[in-house]
């Protein structure tokens, strides 16, 4: 009777540990999938569809930064609980990464809660407009490494568009401001005042110097020469994508590490189990030894 008691108790100990490490395993893997998945779409968005400038609050390579960061560390802790997280392990392991994991999931679910709620509010619509706009009227074209030429070129040239709403917003800005207004083009009356008939360069199809220039001659084909859509259209929409791109996958991956917190939580349960069960098992081969 004894000997059955003895193996009853092994079997459910041994049967405890194997699930345990199921688990310990598919959260490791799932825990670095979802790194590896952060630090790919950070790399992406930092490097292929990188935003070098933002008009709102809320900015992309921001954003993908904190995508990169939090999925290397996701990545380093995956590997690591390898190592430390054991079914007969220190139980107070998976306490501090179920801490750990949560915090990242405090601060990715709000990134992207914030991110598709002023999207659909319209918050981002609006300071796009008007930024961009107070972005335009202090473009200086003589001046190429201005803060404000240069983010204005990075718009035009990047989303293939000139002016707010169409090439002719150049035109109107230009008079609204006044010949002393901070719109100066070069090869018009020594860059003294501003030629109103002209755009930047970075408008042309095929940027280069002075292309932009005399664009409202009489019999000029401008749909040859320049991208004539406006910015604020081309720029709101693909932003808009990638915010809720970038927020929904936030979202999304919240879930799942919220999900792995209390799965280290149960973890924390079973390690400590096994260790209860372990030393049930040490009882019954001492009692054993002792009786014979």
């Amino acid at each position: 009777m004894r000997r059955i008691n003895r193996q009853n108790a092994e079997d459910k100990t041994n049967k405890s540990i194997r699930t345990t490490s199921i688990i310990i395993n598919i959260t490791n893997a799932i825990l670095f999938g979802i790194g590896l998945t952060l630090f790919i779409i950070g790399i992406l968005y930092l490097s292929i569809y990188r935003y070098e400038y933002s008009f709102t609050i809320f900015s992309i390579d921001l954003l993908a930064s904190i995508f990169l960061s939090v999925g290397c560390i996701l990545c380093l802790l995956g590997l690591c609980g390898v190592f430390l997280l054991k079914p007969l392990g220190r139980p107070v392991y998976s306490i501090l990464y179920a801490i750990g994991i949560f915090l990242f999931f405090l601060l990715i679910f709000i990134l992207g809660v914030i991110g598709l709620s002023m999207n659909n509010n319209g918050a981002f619509l609006n300071q796009n407009r008007v930024n961009m706009l107070a972005t335009m009227n202090k473009f200086d074209e003589s001046n190429q490494h201005g803060h404000n030429t240069k983010k204005i070129n990075w718009l035009q040239k990047k989303f293939q568009c000139c002016g707010l709403d169409s090439y002719s917003d150049w035109k109107s800005i230009v008079t609204f401001q006044g010949v002393n207004g901070p719109v100066k083009f070069f090869g018009k009356y020594d860059n003294k005042y501003p030629y109103i008939d002209d755009v930047p360069d970075s408008c042309c199809i095929n940027p280069n110097l002075n292309c932009g220039k005399n664009i409202h001659v009489f019999g000029r084909d401008r749909s040859q020469i320049l991208n004539t859509k406006g910015c604020f259209q081309m720029y709101n929409l693909q932003f808009s994508k990638d915010v809720v791109f970038l927020s929904s996958l936030a979202v999304a991956i919240s879930v799942l590490l919220l999900g792995l917190t209390l799965t280290l939580f149960f973890v924390f349960t079973l390690i400590n189990r096994n260790a209860n069960l372990a030393i049930e098992s040490c009882n019954e081969q001492s009692e054993r030894k002792v009786f014979i």
